[in-house]
């Protein structure tokens, strides 16, 4: 069957970030502690935009996903670097082992619990993307749960977001009193302010500058989740975030096979105290799902930007009159189709693109519910951030959200192949 051919009209508000120079062209140095792995003498892991012995080394980010973590082992002398643990591989082997020998404790491996040398080489990668110091864990929740241990806060202001975050915070309630109010009540110092941007599933952009003023202002924290857009797209410590999270698992692992979280610390003390805090709560991810991790951020760059503009191109599509909302489409939420200030603030905030996350919302419940299993190319499945598209009818799992909305996450297909499989999906139900 000959394909039809798909055209997006020019009028349509296809995303100005997408034709203008993306951030990641911007250069950082490289960290002083690029060679020092997590846990030894030399401290945790550095942060880009440190000033090191490498002088005048600047690197793109997409550059950084490659080489951050040089002389972790792969391409350094035999028990030089990683302390003995890889031989001199481009592509570094998987590290399995739970402990080593005692004549190279002094590279600082001793236990895995405490550090390994895969997850000290992401760890290495993921503090120069984002320019921080950071700290791996077995899932997003457990980096959500270790953010907001370390924290201690009385009180957390937040709003709507992933369902899990409140899950912990839950917890949180009623085994330590911890009050939870809405994002824009009042804190005080200690208190932790928590914005997931864009926010799950409807893709909201929250300030991040506008919220790190209020938090200094109070002494209080400000964490962002900052899963939905990753670097290259957004980095929240640079925009005034004390901790950002976020579910390795979805983009930064990007394969839909790897169960991780991250989070990183702008300051190099408090990843220092929740890398030890991590020890003691036994929430790190296994040799496997790291060496996974390291494979998935040499390609994040690649990945990312394709999916937030085919994200960009699909939205656009939906929400045309002669496109989605012809066959039932009653909104769409994505990011590229703000306006106003809201659009401002997130062209100021994710000068990368807009994220390959969407939500649709369909005329009926009925038809929503179908929709998923209409589909060809996209899998009905929950999560996101993979190399295949995903939908699901969110209400299965989320009853806080409209009853017609689906959740999309944007592979790594070919965009016009996704609208049509997405126009006879609509047809069919």
């Amino acid at each position: 069957m000959m394909r039809r051919p798909i055209s997006i009209p020019i009028s349509l508000p296809l995303t100005a970030a997408l034709r203008r120079p993306l951030a990641p062209r911007r250069r950082w140095r490289r960290s002083a502690s690029a060679s020092a792995p997590a846990g030894s003498a030399a401290g945790s892991t550095g942060a880009t935009g440190a000033t090191g012995s490498t002088g005048s080394t600047f690197w793109a980010p997409e550059t950084l996903a490659l080489h951050a973590d040089a002389g972790e082992g792969g391409g350094a002398p035999p028990g030089r670097g990683a302390g003995g643990v890889h031989e001199c591989s481009v592509a570094p082997p998987i590290s399995m082992t739970t402990t080593y020998l005692a004549d190279v404790h002094e590279e600082g491996y001793v236990y895995a619990r405490d550090s390994q040398p895969i997850r000290t080489r992401c760890e290495k990668v993921i503090s120069g993307l984002e320019g921080g110091h950071a700290v791996l864990y077995g899932s997003g929740l457990a980096a959500t749960f270790a953010t907001l241990y370390h924290l201690n806060p009385r009180r957390v202001a937040v709003r709507g977001g992933y369902h899990g975050t409140h899950n912990v915070l839950g917890l949180m309630q009623e085994r330590h009193g911890v009050e939870v109010v809405d994002l824009d009540e009042e804190v005080g110092e200690g208190d932790v302010i928590w914005v997931e941007t864009p926010r799950n599933p409807m893709c909201e952009v929250y300030d991040i500058e506008a919220h790190a003023a209020r938090a200094a202002s109070a002494g209080a924290a400000l964490v962002v989740d900052a899963t939905l857009a990753p670097p290259p797209l957004q980095r929240a410590l640079a925009s005034g975030a004390h901790v950002a999270v976020h579910s390795a698992t979805k983009y930064y692992a990007g394969h839909s096979d790897a169960l991780l979280g991250v989070a990183v610390a702008r300051e190099r003390a408090t990843g220092d105290a929740l890398r030890a805090e991590r020890s003691a709560l036994g929430s790190v991810p296994g040799g496997l799902e790291s060496w996974l991790l390291l494979r998935s951020l040499r390609t994040l760059h690649m990945r990312v930007l394709r999916q937030s503009q085919s994200a960009a191109k699909i939205a656009a599509w939906l929400d045309a009159k002669d496109g989605g909302r012809h066959h039932g489409v009653t909104k769409v939420h994505h990011p590229s189709l703000l306006a106003g200030k809201e659009r401002e603030v997130a062209e100021r905030q994710m000068p990368g693109g807009f994220g390959g996350i969407l939500a649709v919302e369909l005329d009926s419940e009925e038809r929503a519910r179908k929709f998923p299993g209409s589909l060809s190319l996209f899998r009905d499945a929950t999560s996101l951030g993979g190399v295949e598209s995903l939908i699901e009818w969110r209400r299965k799992y989320d009853l806080s959200v409209p009853a017609g909305l689906c959740r999309v996450s944007v592979g790594l297909e070919d965009p016009d192949d996704l609208i049509e499989d997405l126009r006879i999906g609509l047809e069919r139900v």
